[in-house]
């Protein structure tokens, strides 16, 4: 079974603001970001990317808890499913690291935000951020 990952245009942005408010050299990309093309090259060469999303793959997304906070979400009429990985980052263990949501659609899975838990929002503002970011992405008319 062939998984494939895509990454909602605004994580680019979350990753820009992350370098710059940590300074990490596992968010810094290992080749020019002007020669990746496509979601699959950018992510391979970024450290901390590369490691979620092979984790996301190898466990097949089943490892991780479907939050019934996100139940209300319109996309499971489409088949998609919200959830919410948490990720020891920087020196700080997973309570206070990354927050990495995505969604799954049979084989198919959407990053769809990421950042420290320092910087997200509370968790309604966070969950209409996200919410919003997904329907831009799947429905951008």
């Amino acid at each position: 079974m062939l998984l494939s990952i895509s990454v909602c245009p605004k994580v680019w942005d979350d990753i820009k603001f992350l370098r710059k408010k940590t300074r990490n050299k596992e968010l810094e990309a290992a080749f020019p970001e002007n020669e990746q093309n496509d979601d699959e090259g950018r992510i391979s060469s970024i450290p901390v990317l590369k490691v979620i999303t092979t984790y996301i793959i190898q466990t097949n997304g089943t490892s991780f808890d479907q939050s019934d906070k996100y139940d209300r979400q319109p996309f499971l009429t489409q088949g998609w499913t919200i959830f919410k990985l948490r990720y020891a980052f920087d020196n700080k263990g997973s309570s206070h690291g990354l927050r990495i949501i995505y969604c799954r659609n049979g084989d198919n899975f959407l990053l769809v935000y990421l950042n420290l838990k320092t910087y997200c929002a509370d968790e309604r503002t966070l969950e209409k951020e996200f919410l919003k970011r997904i329907s831009d992405y799947l429905c951008p008319f």
